[in-house]
C-alpha cells in the first residue's frame, strides 16, 4: 500500500501518469498529454453524457454545466435549483434531482430548456430507467420510498414503500431464458436490504436482507448466461449475491474494509470490487466462487465504472487526485491516471473519461486513444547475496514519446528504489526471505509497462 502511495504521490507532482502491469490497448492508453480541465461550478458530480452533449450537476451553486464534448467549451449553465445531484441522462432528455426541492427537473438534451418539474419524495436521488426505458424511477431517501414516472409524459403513476434510506437502484437484465427489465433493485442503507420492486406492478415483489449499507447494486450483464445481482455491504465488508427474479442468495463475499458499488468484465466472471477503506480492489472470480487476488490502487476508492465493452473499469480514488484503470479480463492495475482531487464517480463515453473533481469544481477530460509511455524493461533478473538483493535490466526497446529519466523498483516485501542506472541493491534482507521485483521505466509523461523477476531466497 506504501508503496503505490509514495509512486502516486511523486507522479501527481511531476504530472506523470503510471502505468501497471500489462499493456493496454490503443483504445486504453492515459498518457499525460491526453488529460485537460473544464472548469465548471461549485461541487461537482458525476458528469452524464447525452449525444454530443455532457451535463454536470453543481450542488454547490444550484446548476448544471453543459459542455460541448467536442469542443469542450461550456456552452450553458442552467440554474435550476438548490443542490441538484447526479442526472439521469436519455438521447433526448435529462433528469437532474433537485435534493433540496423534492423535485426532478427535466431538461431537454437539445434544446437545453428545463421542460417541466416533476414532484417526487423527499431527498431525492439518482434515478433510473427500467422497462425498457418507459419508467423513471427516482429514490426518496428522506422519504424512504421510490417515485415512478411515466417516462413518455413526466406524470407520476405511482410511489412505491421500502426501506429506510433507499440509494440509487439499478434495473435488472436477465440471461437467456429470463428477462427482468421491469424490475429494479433498490438498496436501502438504513435497513441493510434491497428491495425488489417490479415497475409494471408498481410494488416490492420482494425484500432480500443482505448487510449493513448497502450500496449501489450491480447487475450482470445482459446475456451473460447468469442473471445475478450484486450489492456491496459497506458497513459489513461485505458483498452480497443473489439471483434477479427470486431475490434467492447465493453467498456472501469477504472483501476488506468499507466495499462500494463493483465493476464487472464483460461476461460478468469477474467483479471488481473497490473497498473504500482499505485502498484495495477485491477480485471475485464467479467462477472459482472466490476472491483471487486483492489489487492496491489509491487511497478511498470509490464506485467503480465499467467501459461501454466491459474491458476496462475505473476506480476514483476520492482521497487523492488519481483515477485506478483495472484490465477487467487480466485482472490487473493498468493504469493511475492523474485528475483532479476528490474524483468523483467517472463516465465513459467511446475512448473519453470524464472526471468531476468535487472541491476544485472542474471535470478533466481523458483521451484514452494516446500512447506515450515507455515499454517494459528487458531481461529483468534478480540474483541474492548475502542479506541482499541485486535486480538489474536493459533499457525498454521504446520510451514512448518523452526520454526515460529514471526506473522505480520495488519489492514484493514493501522495500522501494528508485534509480537512474539499470540495476539496484537491496541490502538488510533477512536471511532464507523469499523476495520478488517490480521495475518500470519512467519518462516526463509515464512510467511505462512492469517486468516482473522471478523469485529469489535471501542467502
Amino acid at each position: 500500500m506504501l508503496v503505490r502511495r509514495i509512486l502516486a504521490t511523486a507522479l501527481a507532482l511531476s504530472g506523470v501518469v503510471w502505468a501497471g502491469a500489462g499493456s493496454l490497448s490503443p483504445a486504453a492508453a492515459a498518457p499525460a498529454a491526453a488529460v485537460r480541465t473544464v472548469r465548471v461550478g461549485a461541487g461537482p458530480g458525476t458528469p452524464v453524457v447525452s449525444g454530443g452533449r455532457l451535463f454536470v450537476a453543481n450542488s454547490g451553486d444550484g446548476s448544471v454545466s453543459v459542455i460541448d464534448r467536442a469542443t469542450l467549451a461550456v456552452i450553458k449553465v442552467i440554474q435550476v435549483g438548490p443542490n441538484p445531484s447526479t442526472p439521469l441522462a436519455s438521447a433526448d432528455r435529462v433528469y437532474v434531482p433537485i435534493t433540496g426541492d423534492s423535485r426532478l427537473a427535466v431538461i431537454d438534451a437539445v434544446t437545453l430548456d428545463v421542460l417541466t418539474d416533476i414532484p417526487v419524495g423527499p431527498g431525492p436521488g439518482t434515478p433510473t430507467l427500467a422497462g425498457a426505458g418507459s419508467v423513471l424511477v427516482v429514490p426518496n431517501a428522506q422519504g424512504n420510498s421510490v417515485t415512478l414516472v411515466d417516462a413518455a409524459t413526466g406524470t407520476v403513476t405511482s410511489t412505491v414503500p421500502v426501506g429506510l434510506h433507499p440509494g440509487t437502484p439499478v434495473a435488472g437484465t436477465g440471461d437467456q431464458y429470463q428477462s427482468f427489465i421491469n424490475e429494479v433493485y433498490v438498496p436501502n442503507e438504513g435497513s441493510g436490504t434491497v428491495s425488489i420492486v417490479d415497475v409494471v406492478k408498481a410494488s416490492v415483489v420482494t425484500t432480500v436482507a443482505v448487510g449493513a449499507q448497502p450500496q449501489e447494486p450491480a447487475v450482470s450483464p445482459a446475456l451473460s448466461g447468469s442473471a445475478l445481482v450484486y450489492v456491496s455491504n459497506k458497513g459489513s465488508g461485505t458483498t452480497t449475491v443473489f439471483k434477479q427474479g427470486t431475490g434467492q442468495v447465493l453467498g456472501q463475499i469477504t472483501t476488506q474494509f468499507g466495499p462500494v458499488h463493483p465493476g464487472l468484465n464483460v461476461d460478468g466472471r469477474l467483479v471488481y470490487i473497490p473497498n473504500s477503506e482499505s485502498g484495495t480492489v477485491s477480485v471475485f472470480d464467479a467462477d472459482a466462487q472466490a476472491v483471487v487476488r486483492t489489487l492496491r490502487v489509491g487511497r478511498n476508492p470509490g464506485a467503480a465504472t465499467e467501459s461501454a465493452d466491459g474491458s476496462l473499469v475505473f476506480v476514483p480514488n476520492s482521497g487523492g487526485a488519481t483515477l485506478s484503470v483495472i484490465d477487467a479480463a487480466r485482472g490487473q492495475v493498468a493504469a493511475i491516471v492523474r485528475v483532479g482531487p476528490h474524483p468523483t464517480r467517472p463516465s465513459v463515453a467511446g475512448s473519453t473519461l470524464y472526471v468531476s473533481s468535487a472541491t476544485r469544481g472542474t471535470v478533466t477530460v481523458v483521451d484514452l486513444a494516446l500512447r506515450l509511455w515507455p515499454s517494459a524493461p528487458r531481461f529483468v533478473r534478480a540474483g541474492s547475496g548475502s542479506g541482499s538483493a541485486v535486480v538489474a535490466w536493459r533499457r525498454p526497446l521504446a520510451s514512448g514519446r518523452a526520454r526515460i529519466l529514471k526506473y522505480y523498483v520495488w519489492a514484493s516485501n514493501g522495500r522501494t528504489c528508485v534509480t537512474t542506472r539499470t540495476s539496484c541493491r537491496f541490502g538488510n534482507l533477512r536471511r532464507g526471505s523469499r523476495v520478488s521485483f517490480e521495475v518500470r521505466a519512467v519518462s516526463r509523461l509515464a512510467a511505462g509497462n512492469a517486468a516482473f523477476t522471478r523469485t529469489v531466497t535471501v542467502r
